[in-house]
């Protein structure tokens, strides 16, 4: 593979190769668009109260999401996220390799989507925000979680960037060329997101468990009024 301009680094994937895997993987969250409990609406009012909430800093703290039954991969919240809304992630035992990702879809056909934010092992990728677990919600819309691994030799650092649009379940990272030289991006890419072991609610957490030992712990947080 060769580095593109800026840093950035191009897969190497073949344009019929790239046309098949993205229509793969929009017909599989097309699938679980059309599951009633993934369909986020314009709602006039939130319900985020269940199944565990408290009230902390003016906010209703809940742990309401859903592992979607159709991709065991794929977490989203069981009421849609409002503007303003914040949604809070930690990680725990975190794999070198892994990438734990804040997709939206950016149209209304979620042919394209839009990454928010992506989490590794030691901490968000290119943020300085005080507090770079939290996100705030900028509208309403389908918002999903997933965790993507790039197998790669312990001595290699994580990428340190990352495009912010691009297919659904797709993270394009982007670092230097000796990094994609030994990770084989394009094949983590068509195997796809990893697989949820678990989920709990503990408390305000949702907890996500995964086969490599990795935790995550999600809150959303609704202000309340």
């Amino acid at each position: 593979m060769t580095a593109a301009a800026g840093g950035s680094v191009a897969t190497g994937r073949t344009k019929e190769g790239r046309m098949r895997f993205s229509q793969c993987l929009i017909v599989c969250l097309s699938m679980a668009s059309a599951a009633p409990s993934f369909a986020q609406t314009v709602l006039p009012k939130v319900d985020v109260t269940a199944p565990y909430t408290q009230l902390h800093g003016g906010y209703v703290v809940s742990s309401n999401f859903s592992l979607d039954p159709k991709m065991s991969a794929v977490v989203y919240p069981n009421e849609p996220f409002q503007k303003d809304d914040v949604v809070w992630a930690k990680t725990q035992n975190m794999q070198d390799d892994e990438y734990f990702v804040l997709q939206e879809c950016s149209s209304a056909d979620c042919t394209m989507g839009h990454i928010l934010r992506v989490w590794t092992k030691h901490g968000a990728i290119g943020t300085n925000y005080h507090d770079p677990n939290r996100v705030f919600i900028p509208h309403e819309g389908k918002f999903f979680m997933w965790m993507q691994r790039f197998a790669s030799p312990g001595s290699v650092p994580a990428f340190s960037g990352f495009e912010a649009f691009s297919p659904p379940l797709v993270l394009n990272p982007t670092g230097n060329a000796d990094q994609f030289q030994v990770i084989d991006v394009q094949a983590a890419q068509e195997k796809g997101p990893e697989k949820v072991v678990s989920t709990e609610h503990d408390g305000m957490d949702y907890v996500i468990r995964y086969e490599s030992g990795t935790v995550v712990f999600v809150q959303r947080m609704h202000a309340a009024e």
